[in-house]
């Protein structure tokens, strides 16, 4: 027997120390190379330390004692039989092949690759850009058994392509919705040096920073009056598929504090209200603005509303605006709600847009490079939706935004002119807002409390 058994572990592990054998093979032979290891071992071990010796033994007499091996063969058998499948994973690689991919995935299926080149479906595999994530699940011969990849990504969802095998052994391919998973990310900290800086180092992808900026835009210039020690803590929307963070979404609360002087903000769409939403205080008081101070991000005033020397004309002449001084392409902003009347060029405002607001508002936006996507007379805008770029065109000695503010035709200073805010929440209306805020004030409130304990 024990030569049998001997002749047996030696054909099996000649075989997984073979590389031409099959990769699910050599594991099947790992698999009972270890069992028959565990087994003689444990067959040393119970001569060793066998309890139930016979009596006659210890007296030194001969005594014979069957042993009975398990039928090794017969269960290579059954683990053959039983079916085995394997996932793998790949991000696709620039420039690789169909066959490429199909072979780093463990697919050896000729079939899959004609059925995938062939079908219209399933062909859209080849499209999928470089870095993308491809599963497939193979059985013990390499055969595809499923593989799945996301197309493409939207607002509410991805389109995932679907390829398997169904019980007839046929090839099948299929696009499905896949739904987004929102979810509330947290970030703090402090300002060291540099406001973007630290904005990095607390990991704020761009997107959320670009909105902290527009959000505080009338009363904190990010690139002027922020101060080292100045704190932030936000909360904001990350979206994902399958686990995988697809975008960030919108800025749901954030306080900052800047120079000592705490400035905070939450989105709230009201129930009966506009389905965007808008950004109220804490104490749920709308912090928007009937009108945007400064239209265009990271700018400064270069002339300001009044009297001035013109610089073309070299006349003393009323400037009906403010100069915004910015680099060419810079974006500009609508100031507030309301229906583009002008888009074009006019004398020496250059690429000029005008909008007419609610109560007898205008503005102008003049000196521009270029226009916002869709801009033309007509169009209905939202505070805060790009119009155009800052530029340098009609009569302009550098490149910078001329803004202008009118009421009822007649110039006023943006940054004097009082205009009615929106009203605050109250009553029922603010009930209903504190029970939507009470979660994220929580988040900030938590965070407040782990950046007092670091400081201590």
């Amino acid at each position: 027997m024990w030569p049998k058994l001997r002749d047996f572990f030696a054909r099996e592990l000649l075989t997984l120390i073979d590389p031409t054998q099959p990769k699910h093979r050599r594991r099947k032979v790992q698999i009972v190379a270890t069992v028959g290891s565990a087994l003689t071992l444990g067959m040393v071990t119970a001569f060793g330390v066998a309890p139930m010796v016979p009596e006659a033994a210890r007296n030194g007499a001969s005594v014979t004692l069957p042993l009975t091996f398990p039928d090794l063969a017969k269960q290579i058998q059954q683990l053959d039989a039983q079916s085995q499948t394997f996932i793998h994973q790949v991000a696709l690689r620039r420039g690789e092949t169909l066959g490429d991919m199909l072979s780093r995935l463990s697919i050896q299926d000729p079939t899959a690759e004609r059925f995938i080149r062939e079908n219209a479906v399933a062909r859209r595999l080849i499209g999928v850009p470089s870095g993308q994530v491809v599963q497939a699940e193979t059985d013990d011969d390499g055969k595809l058994v499923s593989l799945s990849t996301v197309l493409s990504t939207g607002s509410t969802g991805a389109q995932q392509l679907v390829i398997e095998r169904n019980d007839d052994g046929r090839l099948r391919a299929r696009v499905e919705q896949l739904t987004n998973d929102t979810e509330w990310a947290m970030r703090s900290g402090a300002i060291a040096n540099n406001f973007f800086t630290a904005m990095d180092d607390a990991g704020v992808p761009d997107a959320v920073v670009a909105q902290m900026v527009n959000i505080f835009s009338g009363v904190i210039n990010f690139q002027r009056d922020v101060r080292r020690g100045d704190r932030f803590r936000l909360v904001y929307e990350v979206v994902k598929q399958q686990d995988r963070t697809v975008r960030t979404g919108r800025v749901l609360a954030i306080e900052f504090i800047n120079q000592g002087k705490t400035h905070q903000a939450i989105w709230y769409a009201e129930p009966q209200g506009a389905p965007e939403g808008a950004y109220y205080g804490f104490d749920g008081r709308n912090l928007k603005q009937a009108f945007l101070r400064t239209p265009v991000e990271f700018s400064r005033i270069s002339s300001a509303f009044g009297g001035r020397e013109h610089p073309f004309q070299h006349q003393w002449k009323k400037h009906e605006g403010i100069d915004l001084a910015a680099p060419i392409g810079t974006r500009v902003f609508a100031a507030g709600d309301g229906v583009v009347t002008f888009v074009g060029t006019q004398g020496g405002y250059g690429n000029l847009v005008t909008i007419d607001h609610a109560g007898n508002y205008q503005t102008r936006y003049a000196h521009l490079s270029g226009f916002g996507q869709g801009m033309k007379a007509g169009t209905r805008v939202t505070q805060g939706q790009v119009i155009g770029f800052v530029g340098q065109t009609g009569w302009a000695t550098g490149p910078h935004l001329h803004y202008e503010l009118r009421y009822n035709g007649v110039p006023r200073n943006p940054f004097s002119t009082d205009v009615a805010a929106v009203a605050p929440l109250s009553g029922a209306r603010l009930r209903v807002f504190d029970m939507y805020a009470e979660n994220l004030l929580k988040r900030i409130d938590l965070m407040r409390t782990v950046q007092v304990a670091e400081r201590d």
